[in-house]
């Protein structure tokens, strides 16, 4: 039996929005935690909800990513190496054409390269977010941004292989409406009104004869 094309693209398809939502997340705790100086560190730092959205993202990434690097057949139809399997001479898709042998020993190399990383990564999900481990203080997050980012691009890698290779299209790897935008904006918004009081608290100061200096703010 000639496997179907069509089911091939909706499985990918699955794929990629596990991924996107959460690259979407690793967006938001990127532009949240990355080093920064002026208002905008101010405001980031001072405000608990930004530091808790971040801790709440990074929780989403670490469990959507888990569900495409597990090996388990069973609790996650849609992870990585399920789909590298079914592009085997025996799988679902081996009589596919354009995916060949190379393709498939590149992607598991791919996978074995990041093999510390995926371990990490399922660890957290294991022991600090799906389960409540009772020895979590010894659970540490190993994952720098640039290893969450490459994790991330392993998936797109693979995807794009398959969708040039076999269906002749690209695929987008972004939203038009990303979360982090609106977190921008916000942030961008509250860096504003924060200027507009302080510009009106002066002026109340110099109205009343009170050098703003005294009132601690700046010249």
């Amino acid at each position: 039996m000639n496997p179907k094309p069509e089911k091939l693209e909706q499985h990918t398809k699955e794929i990629m929005e596990i991924m996107l939502l959460a690259q979407s997340s690793f967006k938001i705790v990127d532009f949240i935690k990355r080093e920064r100086s002026g208002q905008e560190a101010i405001i980031i730092q001072q405000n608990k909800y930004f530091n808790y959205t971040a801790e709440m993202n990074w929780r989403i990434y670490v469990i959507e990513m888990a569900k495409l690097f597990s090996t388990s057949d069973k609790a996650h139809w849609y992870n990585l190496q399920k789909l590298i399997n079914k592009f085997k001479p025996d799988g679902e898709f081996g009589k596919l054409k354009g995916i060949d042998k190379y393709s498939i020993v590149i992607w598991e190399q791919n996978l074995e390269l990041e093999k510390e990383k995926i371990q990490n990564l399922m660890l957290q999900r294991d022991k600090l977010y799906s389960h409540t481990d009772k020895a979590r203080s010894h659970i540490k997050n190993e994952l720098s941004f640039a290893d969450a980012n490459e994790l991330l691009d392993v998936v797109k890698r693979i995807i794009s292989e398959i969708h040039i290779v076999v269906f002749g299209k690209s695929y987008a790897y972004f939203l038009n409406n990303e979360p982090v935008l609106e977190l921008k904006r916000l942030i961008h918004a509250l860096i504003k009104k924060q200027e507009y009081d302080q510009y009106f608290q002066v002026q109340d100061c110099l109205v009343n004869n009170i050098d703003p200096k005294e009132m601690g703010f700046p010249e």
